[in-house]
């Protein structure tokens, strides 16, 4: 039997993957019609990346979330930094070294960042009103 905080991170993660297949889904609509077959892979890569980043965003939020105010704001703010850091770093990397196609590669990262930035925050005022959804113990 699975407990309530097990439902919902299976909850976050299947929202997760509708988003995925919904942007996949499109994205590879447009790709196909642009005729460029590397943009599948920018996408793709996109995808991953947000995906890891809303899943780490979750985890510090649902840390800290009914914790003190200091220690909610560096699980959050520095968690959010850290998540920030590594994403600036990823689009470097792919700009600067490899030869997928940039223009594909931002706005996917974009359109999928905002999409799950938005279930990211649905979650997260779920979880506020029930605490019972993240008791670790």
């Amino acid at each position: 039997m699975a407990t309530k905080q097990q439902n919902v991170w299976q909850s976050y993660l299947g929202w997760l993957l509708l988003i995925n297949i919904i942007i996949a889904g499109i994205g590879f609509a447009i790709i196909r019609t642009l005729n460029e077959p590397a943009g599948i892979i920018a996408l793709l890569l996109a995808l991953a990346v947000t995906t890891l980043n809303a899943i780490a965003a979750f985890a510090f939020a649902k840390g800290g979330i009914h914790a003190e105010m200091n220690t909610f704001m560096v699980k959050v703010m520095g968690g959010m930094g850290l998540r920030m850091l590594v994403m600036l770093i990823v689009v470097f990397l792919v700009i600067f070294l490899t030869e997928l196609p940039i223009f594909v590669f931002i706005i996917s990262l974009f359109i999928s960042y905002i999409s799950k930035s938005v279930l990211e925050i649905i979650f997260i005022l779920k979880i506020k009103d029930n605490p019972e959804l993240i008791h670790n113990g």
